[in-house]
């Protein structure tokens, strides 16, 4: 499948056990041949993780963005920042129940209100993976 970063700035999320789950998910479907997984607790580790993928052309095939109760603009300006970058690249966003909800008009996002449940976990996979290789292709609606 690719790289797979998951990358967070809030200690107490859950985000390991989301990783967990897609690598659970990738065995089941037998898709792990070439995968990584990257775990980020921060922005300078996901920058460094980012980097070595980045520089040999090789785009992630999946960055997860889990936002803390409180997103600051660093975070923001990181997530922008990877959207324009790497268009290729699916980016789902947990976002906080409390943040704002991106526009109509913003459809290339891909967010899921937090906590996250493994069964809608399982539904982005199946759609990242089976439906839409890369985010330009999808003509998923946002359900959430």
């Amino acid at each position: 499948m690719g790289h797979i970063f998951f990358i967070t700035l809030d200690s107490s999320c859950n985000l390991d056990e989301v990783a967990q789950w897609t690598l659970f998910w990738l065995l089941d479907h037998d898709m792990v041949a070439n995968t990584t997984l990257y775990t980020c607790s921060g922005l300078e580790q996901a920058y460094r993780a980012l980097e070595k993928p980045l520089k040999t052309g090789t785009s992630p095939a999946l960055i997860v963005i889990d936002y803390p109760m409180q997103p600051n603009a660093e975070m923001l300006q990181f997530v922008n920042r990877l959207r324009e970058c790497i268009p290729e690249t699916w980016i789902i966003e947990f976002i906080p129940r409390t943040m704002p909800m991106p526009s109509e008009k913003e459809g290339h996002l891909f967010w899921i209100p937090k906590p996250v449940c493994q069964e809608d976990w399982t539904d982005v996979l199946k759609h990242v993976c089976f439906q839409a290789a890369s985010p330009q292709w999808s003509e998923a609606e946002n359900p959430y």
